[in-house]
């Protein structure tokens, strides 16, 4: 238990951040803006209020639970500290998100093309880091047919993997400073760098096999 201490305190931050804005945000919140930064969703004070800590617990939760199904649980063992750091960072993130939304419903408008880069950048360096410690799972890291039919596959393929997400995660914060390209660099980078992981991973399976 002592493991998730972190990731509790954190989970704790974001009900005691609800309930000090609570009495101070607006009946209806901006809740969803689009690739450019401007809002094109509302949802209730209440929603959101709830909405975040929920998120957590369900993170939290889903981490805690998934692992110990997994047929390679042994294997997380290996590299748990990682892991259970990429929980805290998950929890980080979305307790970050939560305070940008009430902030910006309070009237201190960061622009979100602003802000979204940093955190998912962040956030894909720390993933960079997990996977690439990561042993094979069914859990978490690049699951593909051939990376779970080969231990070979995995490790290098996640060695591949952990270099291209961290020059994901570079590009998004980069980004933050172009906003008018932000999304389009942010989501690119990460599409272009799961295709080349499949892709990868499948020709060196092939090399195994010829």
């Amino acid at each position: 238990m002592k493991k998730y201490i972190l990731p509790i305190i954190i989970i704790l931050a974001s009900i005691i951040l609800s309930i000090y804005f609570y009495p101070i945000l607006p009946d209806s919140m901006a809740s969803h803006w689009n690739a450019s930064g401007v809002v094109d969703g509302y949802s209730t004070k209440l929603t959101n209020v709830l909405m975040f800590p929920l998120i957590g617990v369900g993170l939290l939760g889903f981490f805690i639970l998934v692992p110990n199904i997994d047929p390679k649980k042994k294997n997380i063992k290996l590299f748990e500290k990682k892991f259970n750091l990429f929980i805290s960072a998950m929890l980080i993130f979305m307790l970050l998100l939560q305070l940008q939304v009430f902030l910006w419903n309070t009237g201190t408008q960061i622009p979100m093309a602003f802000i979204m880069p940093i955190l998912m950048g962040a956030l894909f360096i720390v993933m960079a880091e997990l996977i690439k410690n990561a042993k094979q799972n069914y859990t978490i890291g690049i699951r593909t047919p051939w990376t779970l039919n080969s231990e070979n596959v995995w490790n290098k393929t996640h060695i591949l993997g952990a270099k291209l997400f961290r020059i994901s995660g570079i590009l998004s914060i980069l980004s933050a400073f172009i906003t008018e390209y932000s999304f389009i660099i942010v989501i690119g980078s990460v599409l272009i760098s799961t295709v080349i992981v499949f892709v990868y991973s499948y020709l060196e399976h092939k090399k195994e096999i010829t």
